[in-house]
């Protein structure tokens, strides 16, 4: 190898830090051979030492930099710790390419690699074919994508599928903020989740929120539409083909799930088809504190209970409290209401929150947000503590959701609960003008103290 100044990978391949770009390189001539469209694979792996840290980049001119990511041609490491380097590209057969052989410069100390040494490359040749892609769909669910793309491959070997963004008005978004928007540049890959193994592929892909922020973005950039390119092993890439965003019909505990009807967070497709809920998530409910109230008759009754959230996120979010910068742990406690009509009426207002920055929702199943009654933040402007009224309750156990605002590193976070049972009454019944004890089904409870007809 070279030990002269070589040529620069550009920022996006090898050490992009200025000072340490350089490391000895050789540059091979390739000529494709045979006619159409070539899948070319480069391996390194055999014959070159597992310590030596090397890169290969593509080049259609050999003094010029690619521009560009997709298709890819810097190829570094095949994974976290193998640092040799395979890839694979399509070209023409005919073509002049030149590759160069070189190794990532000045490598981090803890990998124990380095930058030089003997190195083999091994090339291979074979016809291929570009899929073609027939349909396919983008969908927000939650936090996540599905992504899916319909179509026909030779070779039985598409892999995923490029996207590039539309705006509100069709432009091109530049999503790297480089100032540029380009469809080589702008790009965003997907591996199917399960490689398709027949010539007619049906490829699906779940872009999780958890792991890349996909889904927020496209809704903060009102991402309108999708340009969907498929490609396959040697990045071969089918005609581009434009679909629509589409948000995914949420659906709750128990219901049928697929990629078009998606479970609400936290709940999962199970092996069943039905969303459910399990692990950490499923604790919450299934632990969920009893609140022993009495069943009121004409006059309200009230319970009070203790408790405290703990560190960290949870793992439910409230509607009224949405994104996770607001969301902290929870604490479930259950309430049994009677059967008849009834206000339920609840507080953590008291003294025994303290200085707690609570959320106070009511759901009718624990773990469903779609079943959500009520919810609240802050009381008022300068009371940081929750109080939600939800009337004409019909009988049943619904479920307390108490959370700390933002959470706590570490710890825990107190807060008291109080629920109260208020009923309401017919026309003829005595009645608390003041509407703390109960309240008229048929209007306010008159100066008489009797619910009007």
């Amino acid at each position: 190898m070279t030990e002269e100044r070589p040529r620069d990978l550009g920022l996006s391949c090898g050490n992009p830090a200025a000072e340490l770009r350089w490391a000895p390189q050789e540059v091979v001539e390739l000529h494709v051979p045979g006619s159409g469209l070539v899948a070319i694979e480069l391996d390194t792996l055999a014959g070159t030492s597992d310590t030596f840290n090397t890169v290969l980049q593509v080049r259609r001119t050999c003094e010029d930099v690619p521009q560009g990511i997709f298709p890819p041609t810097c190829f570094d490491d095949v994974d976290a710790v193998e640092f040799r380097s395979r890839g694979a590209f399509t070209a023409t057969g005919g073509e002049v390419l030149y590759i160069v052989v070189t190794g990532y410069s000045s490598p981090p100390a803890e990998q124990g690699t380095v930058d030089r040494g003997v190195v083999r490359l091994d090339i291979t040749a074979r016809p291929d074919t570009a899929p073609t892609l027939t349909s396919g769909f983008v969908r927000l669910a939650n936090q996540d994508v599905l992504v899916g793309a319909v179509g026909e491959d030779a070779e039985a070997d598409a892999v995923g599928v490029a996207m590039n963004f539309l705006g509100p008005t069709g432009e091109l978004l530049d999503i790297y903020g480089d100032g540029a928007a380009t469809m080589d540049g702008d790009v965003f890959t997907v591996f199917f989740d399960e490689r398709p193994t027949t010539a007619a592929y049906d490829g699906r892909a779940l872009v999780l929120g958890s792991e890349v922020t996909l889904a927020a973005f496209m809704r903060s950039a009102m991402v309108s539409r999708v340009v969907l390119r498929a490609f396959d092993s040697a990045f071969a890439t089918s005609a581009p083909l434009e679909v629509e965003v589409e948000e995914a019909e949420l659906v709750g505990l128990g219901e049928a799930c697929d990629d078009e009807h998606v479970c609400r967070l936290p709940m999962t497709c199970g092996g069943d088809g039905t969303c459910t809920v399990t692990g950490p998530a499923a604790a919450v409910c299934t632990g969920a504190t009893v609140i022993a109230i009495e069943a009121p008759t004409t006059t309200a009754t009230t319970a009070t209970v203790t408790g405290t959230t703990g560190a960290g996120y949870g793992h439910y979010e409230q509607g009224c409290a949405v994104g996770t910068g607001s969301r902290g742990a929870e604490r479930a406690y259950s309430v049994v209401v009677p059967e008849g009509t009834f206000d339920l009426i609840a507080t953590t207002d008291l003294p025994g929150t303290g200085s707690t920055d609570t959320i106070l929702a009511l759901r009718a199943v624990c773990p469903d947000s779609g079943t959500e009654l009520a919810c609240n933040d802050d009381a008022a402007m300068s009371n940081l503590q929750s109080t939600i009224e939800e009337r004409d309750l019909a009988g049943g156990t619904y479920f307390l959701m108490v959370e700390m605002f933002g959470g706590i590193g570490s710890g825990t976070a107190p807060h008291a609960l109080q629920v109260t049972l208020r009923p309401v009454l017919g026309a003829g019944a005595a009645c608390d003008p003041a509407g703390v004890q109960n309240r008229c089904a048929t209007g306010a409870c008159p100066a008489a103290a009797v619910c009007p007809e």
